[in-house]
């Protein structure tokens, strides 16, 4: 009786195993079905447009939290994960067999290394011609990097009384119940002591650069010496920097006046800008407290939307430059990869991540990208690339004629009406300046989606593995599960998105063998 007992219960589990995998497979694992052949393809081929729109759940708060811990377990591992994979379309470059060779960094230059000069301004040097290209303030009139260089140079003001201005007004833009939190660390006997110094120059007669005196703000990801790189986290960076990353060497070496550290949504991997821990809070968007700045580079768009500073770095993997640029009306670049060295700043994603400025008007990106972009030994992904050719001189004019802008209408328009609205007064703004609008197609574009999903959630759970393990607990719940469902993913997954973007980055060299750049919203609604 006994040994009757025990094979029924053996077959019993066995039959129930046999149903739930049944279950997973019919309706939340990964499809299969007959591999389909992906030719190499151009981007003159006639093009069906796919991406869709995905409905996933929306948690905050408790739910949030219990979501966080629950798909860290068997059930989450087994069942939730495999089905926000499935929903979400995620599994959708199993279904092909590609021939392209992967393409795990995508450099674009092979030619010898070259060196980067600093910005120098000598004495018969003016500043007035990058002035030509800005449009006149409507509002609220922000001060450039030229604007606060004329002033220092004419004696207008001093960069210790601005020094003193901003430390003021970012401790009254944290006061009340609705604080901007834009900074999150400010040594205030280091600001004081860099300013002291850029007005001796100034006083001197012997100013490094434009940007001498210039305030800057820098994102808690890149490392800068005496501060924390905590990454958002309340578990990082410990001990205080002893070294600055490349980037924010370049900016004391030309006298940028350092202010502080900005904050970010955590760890840099969302696209919000929240971040409720307590070392941080979240941002505020200056234009509406009650709304969200965007993210991940939350703290450096509001700093520079708010005025506090002309000038914030931020980093961009997947929007965190653009989108809290775009949220908070201010102007942001995310350079080619490479372009700009990402020396001190912790590989969080590391094939498509870049550092980049955030300013409040066009030119003062060309002046940043001038001073920021270049070679640098310590990043040798960044070695082999073309001269640093100045950006700032060519914004002498308001004639756009010769240039030629590629719109994807179909895409353009899969945004809300408010947006495609705006984007096409802009449309008609650069015809009537003498562009040339030329309509394009954009193959493949769900599976450049798919493929950018799958690296930037690999590459961010397998850093964060060894954090997840021994820090978990204390993460904010939407980084522990994106987390979670980036180590669910394969090398499968992984290899077969660096093949899609091989031909993306392919069908893109043709488009642009026909225009000069493309235009699209930024993000297709603005409110959630």
């Amino acid at each position: 009786g006994i040994v009757s007992l025990g094979v029924e219960r053996m077959i019993f589990i066995v039959v129930v195993g046999v149903f739930l995998h049944w279950l997973w497979r019919k309706f939340i694992g990964s499809r299969r079905g007959q591999l389909l052949d992906k030719p190499e393809g151009n981007a003159a081929a006639p093009v069906n447009y796919e991406l869709q729109d995905y409905a996933l759940p929306r948690l905050t708060g408790t739910l949030l939290a219990w979501a966080a811990r629950l798909i860290d377990s068997v059930v989450g591992k087994w069942f939730i994960i495999p089905s926000i994979l499935r929903r979400s379309n995620m599994f959708l470059l199993r279904s092909f067999r590609m021939q392209n060779a992967p393409t795990f960094h995508p450099l674009v230059f092979k030619g010898p290394a070259t060196s980067c000069t600093t910005i120098r301004l000598s004495d018969g040097e003016t500043n007035k011609g990058d002035e030509s290209g800005r449009a006149e303030p409507i509002g609220f009139c922000f001060a450039s990097i030229v604007d606060y260089s004329d002033a220092y140079r004419s004696g207008k003001t001093t960069p210790v009384a601005v020094a003193e201005s901003v430390l003021h007004a970012i401790a009254n833009s944290d006061e009340g119940s609705k604080p901007l939190r834009t900074f999150v660390q400010i040594n205030e006997d280091e600001v004081k002591r860099m300013a002291a110094e850029s007005a001796k120059r100034f006083q001197e007669g012997r100013p490094l650069s434009l940007f001498d005196g210039v305030p800057v703000g820098i994102k808690e990801q890149l490392a800068v010496q005496l501060y924390h790189l905590r990454c958002g986290t309340v578990f990082m960076g410990n001990e205080a920097c002893t070294d600055d990353a490349t980037v924010v060497k370049k900016l004391r070496a030309a006298g940028a006046l350092i202010i502080g550290i900005t904050n970010l949504h955590e760890l840099g991997s969302g696209t919000l800008g929240s971040n409720p821990n307590c070392l941080h809070g979240t941002s505020r968007n200056p234009y509406n407290t009650d709304h969200y700045t965007g993210g991940s580079s939350s703290g450096s768009a509001a700093a520079v939307a708010a005025g506090l500073v002309p000038l914030a770095i931020g980093t961009d993997g997947g929007g965190s430059l653009r989108i809290p640029s775009t949220l908070c009306g201010v102007v942001t670049l995310k350079a080619t990869y490479g372009r700009i060295s990402n020396a001190g700043s912790p590989v969080l994603s590391g094939t498509v991540s870049s550092i980049g400025p955030i300013c409040s008007c066009v030119s003062d990106i060309a002046l940043a990208y001038d001073l920021l972009a270049g070679p640098d030994p310590h990043y040798p992904l960044g070695l082999c690339q073309p001269p640093v050719e100045k950006c700032a001189p060519l914004l002498n004019g308001s004639s756009l004629s010769g240039v030629k802008i590629g719109i994807y209408s179909v895409y353009f328009k899969h945004a809300d009406k408010n947006v495609v609205d705006v984007c096409e007064r802009v449309v008609q703004q650069l015809s009537e300046q003498e562009a040339d609008i030329i309509p394009i197609e954009i193959p493949e574009l769900e599976e450049a989606r798919v493929a950018h999903m799958v690296t930037i959630l690999s590459e961010m759970s397998t850093f964060l593995r060894k954090e997840r393990e021994e820090n978990g607990a204390l993460m904010n719940p939407d980084v522990r599960i994106a987390s979670a469902i980036g180590s669910e993913l394969t090398t499968v997954d992984y290899l077969m998105a660096q093949q899609q973007r091989t031909r993306n980055i392919n069908f893109l060299n043709d488009i642009f063998n026909t225009v000069d750049c493309i235009l699209t919203p930024v993000l297709c609604r603005t409110y959630m």
